[in-house]
């Protein structure tokens, strides 16, 4: 990995193919062994429904979630049953002594993944009072040539996976709004490079900049109204903020460093952004873009180089370190200010390594997405377990983990 990757070669334009991706079989790799911070509760899922491909696609949204090691049969701290058929079915769960604890009802799916992922979804709500991960997508950038990078979408557990865009140039650093209806990423022409937002309902794209230079890391508020990004003026590369929709430029960063990858803090008052400014070396900086100041280097993050930093929405900082040569990733713990860090075991065995880059958590604040050479891998933080999400015959990364998608 570069120390903060910002200049590309502009591509030369030519039809690209297709990537070919492989997917991990449900069965293989992904079932975690161990609940509660230290292992993972055991499920039965009994079936049970009219529609056997809903009950096989709820069985495959269990094992992949990661919040359970599925059974086969047997005895189970859970058990799971649903009866209907795929416009209206009820979920029960069980305890380990069969008695039922909760029940819910899903009317009006008309297709089968989207009703699994819901049934999933409100099953973890139901137990742990989280939000899961099954009705989330990934987005991320990969070669369709040697030359040509484009922007791909993908469920949750690696599968679907479509192209969204087909510009046959760079197309990289994709991001997801706030709001799970568009993505900002930055687009490469023959001398320019133009910050653009996709929307998921209409397949429209636009342009959100195209100043002079470079125009990328574009990043939006948790409100949607501003946008941080990466502008080279005046042969200098810093960090801006503007109103979403338009307005006049805000410069957050000044002088001879480098900076890149800005992300917001949940409650969107706070960027966390790559410097170069420390000895020529990128370290992670965090600033408060509305209510004035200078930026602040994060205290008590390890690696002799720190960059692409995630922001949880419970405050955590995934971001990947150099450790000796390597690049790995990383968690802190952020304090309210952001200012500083206390760095957290990744796995229960607390010296778990995972080299990689362009971490993105996910938004059970359990799971990241991490580029493992040319790979996307799953990182379970909790108890460090790891699975492919994709990979094929040619490279990819940049993965970025969207809200969960009503």
């Amino acid at each position: 990995m570069k120390k903060i990757q910002l200049l590309l070669t502009a591509a030369v334009l030519f039809a690209a193919a297709l990537p070919v991706f492989a997917q991990t079989a449900a069965s293989g790799g992904i079932v975690v062994t161990a609940e509660a911070k230290n292992a993972n509760p055991t499920l039965v899922f009994t079936g049970g429904l009219s529609d056997q491909a809903l009950n096989a696609k709820i069985l495959s949204d269990f094992q992949y979630c990661g919040w359970f090691t599925v059974l086969k049969s047997g005895s189970a701290a859970y058990q799971v049953s649903a009866k209907g058929s795929l416009d209206d079915f009820t979920v029960t769960i069980s305890n380990s002594a069969g008695v039922a604890m909760n029940s819910f009802r899903i009317t009006d799916s008309k297709e089968v993944d989207a009703a699994a992922h819901t049934a999933v979804d409100t099953v973890l709500n139901k137990l742990f009072g989280i939000q899961g991960i099954c009705r989330s997508k990934i987005v991320f950038s990969a070669y369709t040539s040697d030359k040509n990078r484009e922007i791909y979408i993908c469920d949750f557990d690696g599968k679907n996976i479509k192209p969204l865009t087909k510009n046959n140039t760079l197309c990289v650093e994709p991001v997801w709004a706030p709001d799970g209806k568009s993505i900002v990423f930055s687009f490469y022409g023959p001398s320019y490079t133009n910050l653009v937002q996709y929307n998921m309902e209409t397949g429209l794209s636009r342009r959100l900049t195209q100043y002079g230079g470079i125009n990328a890391g574009g990043s939006l508020s948790p409100d949607g109204k501003t946008l941080a990004m990466i502008l080279s003026r005046n042969n200098k590369v810093d960090l801006f903020t503007r109103p979403t929709e338009g307005g006049q430029l805000k410069q957050l960063s000044s002088g001879k460093a480098v900076e890149a990858s800005p992300r917001w803090s949940p409650d969107g008052k706070k960027l966390c952004f790559v410097s170069d400014a420390k000895n020529g070396r990128p370290v992670l900086c965090v600033i408060a873009p509305f209510a004035g100041g200078s930026a602040t280097e994060i205290s008590g993050l390890v690696g002799s180089e720190r960059v692409a930093p995630s922001w949880s929405s419970d405050n955590k900082l995934a971001y990947c370190a150099k450790i000796n040569r390597n690049y790995e990733l990383r968690v802190a713990k952020l304090s309210a200010d952001g200012k500083s860090g206390v760095m957290e075991d990744i796995g229960i065995e607390g010296n778990n390594t995972f080299p990689g880059e362009d971490p993105s958590w996910a938004p059970d604040n359990r799971h990241v997405t991490l580029t493992v050479n040319g790979e996307i891998h799953v990182i379970d933080t909790r108890l460090g377990k790891t699975r492919k999400l994709v990979f094929g015959n040619r490279k990819v990364g940049q993965s970025n983990w969207s809200p969960i998608l009503k």
